[in-house]
């Protein structure tokens, strides 16, 4: 608004040759800055400007998506429309080794607690290299005098398995059921959940929802933060990709399916996540739909500890990248939709863009904005020097993130989540460390993924398991193994990640402590402040050399994979 009122007042300046620079810009606008936007400051301020567009775009989809989600609650089903009278399988994957302990409270929760479905068959696949004493008691369990009206187990042990992948595959073509969930072994499904979900699915001509997951037992402030963390990807972030892509996807447990539509697919064996793999496949190929619906819930239980949990989300973040090199190709030559096209890339694609986003929002603008919100004085705010158009977007930025973050509060306290509202509070006050260590993983998962050493895959061990890991054969898509088209989209991601770290580096270099005097002249030290004031033009130099070495990473990549294909390994 106020950018328009200059304008009106300054007619004058629409005949004036184009500025050359964004000083010129600002000169142009009588505004005066405290110093001028030199090129290093440009490229600062177009990555700030670009992280500010970004976040415009998701909180406008995040206000679509909570419309949507309001909707759902007013016509929530209740009552008879509720009840579902066709019959619904339930497949549960497991590794018995690992899941031995848990497993049969798992089944029973399964069989005595899900409401609302009148006919439920419920298949036990699992797989387990060596015979156990547990198996006699699932197969008791199995039993039909044990099963209460409307209920059937199904305890079936796949010989030969070595994956998740393949115990799916093996019950697959025996499902007669017009319905299938899949939970993993950990799983206790809210009561009310698969009807939820099932109910959606015939209202939306949807072939999959995607339910969310929280976490159910695990020690009290690590459960709290990864509870706080499914909160907002489940229930604020990925409903808002979906408005973005058009498209949910299929995330392995807590999805339900039409069966006929499953059973035109065939898991990868060979996958770290084999469920991220089948939805690209899915959509491409069988051009099924697919759907987010949060208010499905089930709980899982935390990894055992930090060592597990770093093992988990590693694996995720291969599987992802792996799927994304494996189709980057086949996602814009699909036949689908050309949003549904622009979305998948925007899923697999844009994560590392996204990461960067992350990176400028919360660790450069929002500490930024407070810096300058808390200076007294005009001339604290001279001192901290930068530009007051960056000093403006960044302060915009502030406030779209606790636009952010105040929506995330307000949604837990609508649904009565209360007990997250703890975790809540951690996981946005580690928001900044959080973000790094995302970052850090990330660039392994490249690294690892372009060399082709995944290593083997391990089952995540539980926070009440046993701490058994089992591997078995991996997707291996080394860089110099990619077509070109996977090979681009590689490099962008380590380039991406180059600029990552680089701006970090540039943050902790060319961040400086500043003396403030009182009222800008009182004398030695009576009174003055001390603030740290980060140099925008280094973070630019150094993001710029990061992503140089990036690149550099990428073609040191492709050579140890190249080699290690010449060898044989």
């Amino acid at each position: 608004t106020r950018c328009l009122a200059l304008l009106q007042s300054r007619r004058a300046m629409w005949d004036a040759p184009p500025p050359a620079s964004m000083a010129d810009v600002a000169t142009a606008l009588g505004q005066s800055l405290p110093y001028d936007l030199t090129p290093g400051w440009e490229a600062y301020y177009a990555v700030v400007l670009w992280s500010d567009c970004m976040q415009v775009a998701t909180l406008v989809a995040m206000v679509l998506a909570g419309l949507a989600a309001l909707r759902r609650w007013l016509r929530r089903p209740a009552g008879p429309d509720l009840e579902v009278v066709e019959p619904v399988a339930v497949i549960v994957p497991c590794y018995l080794p690992n899941e031995a302990p848990i497993i049969r409270g798992t089944i029973e929760h399964i069989l005595e607690n899900l409401e609302h479905v009148q006919n439920l068959t419920v298949y036990l696949v699992y797989n387990t290299p060596t015979d156990m004493a547990e198996e006699a008691e699932l197969q008791e369990m199995a039993q039909p005098e044990r099963q209460r009206p409307g209920r059937r187990l199904v305890v079936r042990r796949v010989m030969g398995s070595t994956s998740k992948a393949e115990n799916l595959n093996d019950v697959l073509s025996d499902l007669t059921e017009k319905w299938v969930a899949i939970y993993d072994a950990d799983h206790c499904p809210n009561p009310d959940s698969l009807a939820l979900a099932v109910c959606h699915l015939k209202r939306s001509g949807a072939d999959c929802v995607q339910g969310s997951t929280y976490i159910r037992k695990g020690l009290f402030p690590f459960r709290a933060f990864v509870c706080a963390e499914f909160f907002v990807n489940y229930f604020v972030v990925l409903p808002a990709m979906q408005v973005i892509t058009g498209t949910g996807f299929f995330g392995g447990a807590n999805g339900i399916w039409l069966a006929s539509s499953l059973k035109q697919l065939q898991f990868d064996e060979k996958a770290l996540t084999e469920d991220i793999e089948c939805f690209a496949r899915a959509i491409v190929k069988n051009r099924f739909k697919f759907e987010f619906l949060p208010e499905s819930c089930s709980g899982e239980l935390l990894p055992a500890g930090p060592r597990a949990f770093w093992r988990q989300r590693l694996r995720w973040c291969m599987g992802w990248d792996q799927v994304t090199l494996r189709h980057a190709t086949a996602f814009w030559r699909a036949d689908i939709r050309l949003r549904i096209r622009m979305g998948l890339w925007y899923i697999f694609f844009c994560r590392w863009i996204s990461q960067l986003c992350a990176v400028i929002v919360v660790l450069f603008n929002a500490r930024a904005a407070l810096q300058w919100k808390l200076a007294e004085t005009d001339e604290d705010v001279h001192n901290l020097k930068v530009p007051s158009c960056i000093q403006h977007l960044q302060f915009a930025s502030f406030c779209g993130y606790m636009v952010f973050i105040i929506y995330s509060a307000s949604y837990a306290l609508f649904h009565r989540h209360l007990a997250v509202l703890p975790g809540l509070m951690l996981y946005f006050m580690i928001m900044p460390f959080y973000v790094v260590f995302n970052s850090c993983m990330l660039t392994v998962s490249l690294f690892r993924v372009a060399t082709g050493n995944t290593g083997g895959w391990v089952v995540t061990s539980r926070a009440t398991g046993a701490a058994l890991f089992g591997e078995e054969p991996l997707l291996g898509i080394g860089a110099d193994g990619a077509d070109a088209c996977s090979q681009r989209v590689l490099a962008i991601g380590f380039v991406t990640m180059g600029a990552i770290a680089g701006a970090v580096v540039g943050d902790v270099v060319g961040t400086h402590e500043e003396v403030l005097p009182l009222w800008g002249w009182v004398p030695f030290g009576l009174g003055a402040t001390t603030t740290y004031v980060t140099d925008g033009r280094v973070v630019a130099a150094c993001s710029l050399a990061g992503m140089a070495l990036g690149l550099v990473f990428f073609y040191a990549a492709m050579w140890v994979a190249r080699r290690k294909n010449n060898s044989g390994c």
